[in-house]
């Protein structure tokens, strides 16, 4: 092989080597690859919103507010409330305000009693007591802005001098949680089953 000849094929080496580097170079801004991304999602921000004044909740813990706001909403006070069933009112700092909206005046068909028995209780100046634990039945997978637990709400009725009289049946109540605007929680969904 003569000389000129070599040095065209070592140039056209070198220009395929080229274009092949350069291919590779203008490839790496992009990417057809329409898997998952491998960037880490950022954090969730960190939680300060403390304790609910009225019912001791750390607003950092969804659990424990589902558990507070549950076990006060299904605390009944048929003398001084003044509609029927779920007290809103006494678990209004849990809850939250979209909730509340969404929800309006048709809360008293999240408490599971009927008009003969509120009448009887509110006659009766008998209370009902309420308390909430989360269930270990499975549940969505969590997120940084939701959770999701069944909460079983165990309920005792009491005559006016505080003795207890009645226990009523367990209630499951399929509840959710949503991330709050200063990182803590509130109560944004009750179903009761």
């Amino acid at each position: 092989m003569n000389t000129s000849a070599l040095t065209s094929v070592r140039r056209a080496t070198l220009a395929a080597a080229a274009l092949a580097a350069l291919a590779v170079v203008a490839g790496c801004g992009t990417s057809t690859d329409s898997g998952p991304s491998t960037t880490a999602p950022a954090p969730a921000p960190a939680c300060s919103a403390g304790i609910d004044q009225f019912t001791r909740a750390d607003l950092c813990d969804p659990e424990a507010v589902m558990t507070a706001a549950l076990s006060a909403m299904y605390s009944y006070h048929p003398a001084t409330q003044t509609q029927k069933g779920v007290d809103i009112g006494s678990a209004a700092t849990l809850l939250d305000p979209g909730y509340l909206d969404r929800l309006g005046v048709s809360y008293s068909a999240l408490a599971p009693v009927t008009g003969n028995t509120w009448e009887q209780w509110k006659a009766d100046e008998a209370t009902v007591a309420a308390t909430a634990v989360v269930a270990s039945d499975d549940h969505p997978a969590d997120t940084d802005t939701t959770v999701a637990r069944v909460v079983a709400v165990h309920q005792s009725v009491h005559d006016n001098d505080g003795t207890e009289t009645e226990q009523l049946p367990p209630l499951a109540i399929y509840t959710t949680a949503t991330r709050t605007a200063s990182g803590g929680w509130a109560v944004s969904g009750v179903n009761v089953r």
